[in-house]
């Protein structure tokens, strides 16, 4: 504790003497961040601010542009503690330069029987899905399959349900 405080110290006169501290809150594992334009940083800067408690990872990340010409920024993070997250990890994110906050997107796999008051947490767990696919970051499709086995779930607990 003594060294973290004496670090703090040394930090902030450091600071007040005029050279400059810059901290990354956030990691690119794969340098796909590279000649990132200003909102693709915001995103990232934004998205760090919404995990306080982790240190964020991020990769793939690509950028285009939508129908309004407006930037799309696609990635993934992982919110792993770990110094090198595992591959599963990582969810998928995605921003429109204009809207509100980027959306994250935790790939669960369905359960084979679904509690009726769970119902709609996997429903709202797929509109995710969905405006990632509007934005270009998932494959055309995506939100389909996901809807399909939802539905496939739902229609079997109500096929048991009956019986």
């Amino acid at each position: 504790m003594k060294r973290f405080l004496a670090f703090s110290l040394l930090l902030a006169a450091l600071g007040s003497s005029g050279l400059a501290c810059s901290a990354n809150a956030q990691t690119v594992t794969d340098g796909s961040d590279k000649k990132a334009s200003p909102f693709v940083k915001n995103t990232l800067k934004t998205l760090t601010k919404r995990f306080p408690d982790t240190h964020p990872f991020f990769r793939g990340i690509t950028t285009h542009a939508n129908a309004e010409k407006k930037q799309v920024v696609c990635g993934e993070i992982s919110l792993s503690s770990s110094k090198t997250p595992e591959p599963d990890s990582f969810m998928l994110f995605g921003a429109t330069e204009g809207e509100n906050a980027p959306i994250v997107y935790e790939p669960r796999e369905i359960p084979a029987s679904i509690d009726s008051r769970e119902v709609n947490m996997w429903i709202n767990h797929g509109a995710d899905l969905a405006d990632l696919e509007e934005m270009g970051c998932v494959p055309e499709g995506s939100y389909r399959q996901y809807g399909d086995k939802l539905n496939q779930v739902l229609q079997n607990k109500k096929h048991s349900a009956t019986r």
